[in-house]
């Protein structure tokens, strides 16, 4: 049987991209790049794990950081880096892309030391970056026939087993020091195994970064901290303990609650307080399956993208010298709700879309109620992101007269902003208009600033 499945090709985490009959695989480029870290760019092919290995050992480095680029390759290449990558760093750089077999590789990377000693996944990639997985397939020769299809699904077989071996052994590695998260999510795991070798499942919100454990680099001031709004301030909180008690859940069988939070809807807020840079938000019986009442503290810190949230059972406001009955560490881009593209997201770094001004955000806003206004002036779902246009239609078809009568506020950070309004809004069939204080987010998309949220400002 092995001559057989030798006259195909095992492509990308489904593990390759295609490739045209008969054009010839450009292998990695595997290059030095400083002290302790190289680059991996283009096709992964058999011996790219002994020439990376080889830079390794000449650097002779405790640490190691490898940079990604590559649209995959060989899985059995790509596995047999992946169980090598021991105090290795994996990072994606902007606008750069890791698919299919590059995607294992990054994925498995993991840093051990300290006393205890203690293992955990170290993986980075920038917001703007593409990280995409898919279910292996096989790829014929230019000259070979097909096999029969229950060999190719055999051979199939095989290869999945490959991946969730070898990631069962670097998660029993790691797990083994303490490590209580998963190298490989079961749900990612899934997600891979179900998407279709011509489409790719992406890291692309928030909550998939969090709950697949991969970390965010980007533009980060070594003289600020992230500076969240009490909207902002109650989400993260809120963010913590659905993860806690509930978890984000990526299969097909969520819970019903799930993605449908917006900033300034956060449910059971009793109170809010600052002290010094802390913040403080009380929660009154908060329904996540129990009815969970205390308090959630956020800790932030100049140059550092995490925050760092304690929960405190029961109504009595923490002291100095209370201690947390729990501590959790998220990324700021947790501030926002689930299911947000972090790209869109940042704290006012460089590169941030700072030329646009707030005019041109309030005027967005002033555009898309006229054309609410129902006066052919176009569809008022384009200009919101792509994923609410539908749900932007549907809800649109019931109005029949917009307009804005004030904007009362307006705000900016980085590649998000927010405008609150007030705005009179009258259903087809009405006698007359309502009138609501509203805020509207909005997104810098790289090809200009979109709506991605309308919500009560009362």
């Amino acid at each position: 049987m092995r001559p057989l499945l030798s006259a195909f090709t095992v492509a990308t985490l489904g593990l390759v991209v295609s490739l045209t009959p008969g054009a010839p695989a450009s292998a990695a480029e595997i290059t030095q790049r400083g002290s302790c870290e190289a680059t991996l760019t283009g096709q992964i092919d058999p011996g790219d794990g002994d020439r990376l290995q080889a830079i390794r050992d000449s650097d002779n480095c405790r640490y190691f950081d490898l940079v990604l680029s590559s649209p995959g390759g060989s899985v059995k290449e790509a596995l047999s880096i992946a169980d090598s990558l021991m105090n290795v760093t994996t990072v994606i750089e902007a606008d750069q892309q890791c698919l299919s077999a590059c995607a294992l590789i990054f994925m498995a990377a993991r840093t051990c030391g300290g006393a205890p000693y203690y293992c955990a996944p170290t993986r980075h990639m920038h917001p703007t970056a593409t990280l995409g997985f898919h279910a292996p397939f096989l790829k014929p020769g230019q000259a070979e026939q097909l096999v029969p299809l229950d060999l190719s699904f055999k051979a199939a077989l095989g290869i999945f087993a490959d991946i969730q071996n070898t990631f069962s052994r670097i998660s029993a590695s790691v797990a083994s020091t303490g490590y209580e998260g998963s190298m490989l999510h079961p749900d990612l795991f899934a997600k891979m195994f179900s998407t279709p070798p011509e489409e790719f499942y992406t890291i692309v919100t928030n909550d998939q970064f969090h709950t697949f454990g991969i970390g965010l680099t980007g533009d980060v001031p070594e003289d600020r901290a992230p500076e969240l709004s009490r909207d902002q301030a109650e989400m993260l909180c809120y963010n913590v303990l659905y993860d806690s008690y509930r978890g984000w859940n990526h299969s097909e069988y969520g819970f019903e609650d799930y993605g449908n939070m917006t900033l300034g809807d956060v449910p059971s807020v009793a109170d809010y307080r600052r002290r010094g840079n802390e913040q403080f938000v009380r929660f009154d019986a908060l329904n996540l399956g129990i009815g969970w009442t205390g308090w959630c503290q956020i800790r932030s810190y100049e140059g550092n993208p995490r925050l760092d949230v304690g929960l405190y059972k029961g109504d009595s406001f923490p002291s100095q010298e209370s201690r947390a009955d729990e501590w959790a560490g998220l990324h700021y881009s947790m501030a926002y709700p689930a299911q947000t593209p972090v790209a869109g997201l940042s704290w006012g770094g460089s590169g941030s879309g700072a030329s646009v001004s707030l005019p041109e955000l309030t005027g967005l806003a002033r555009e898309y109620f006229r054309r609410l206004d129902r006066t052919g002036n176009g569809a008022a779902s384009a200009l919101w992101i792509g994923e609410k246009r539908a749900a932007i239609d549907s809800a649109a078809s019931g109005i029949c007269a917009a307009e804005v009568l004030d904007i009362l506020n307006q705000s900016r950070s980085g590649r998000m902003a927010s405008v609150v309004l007030r705005a009179s809004v009258t259903a087809c069939g009405a006698s007359s208009g309502e009138s609501y204080r509203l805020r509207m987010e909005f997104t810098d998309t790289g090809n200009g600033w979109q709506i991605m949220a309308l919500s009560s400002a009362d």
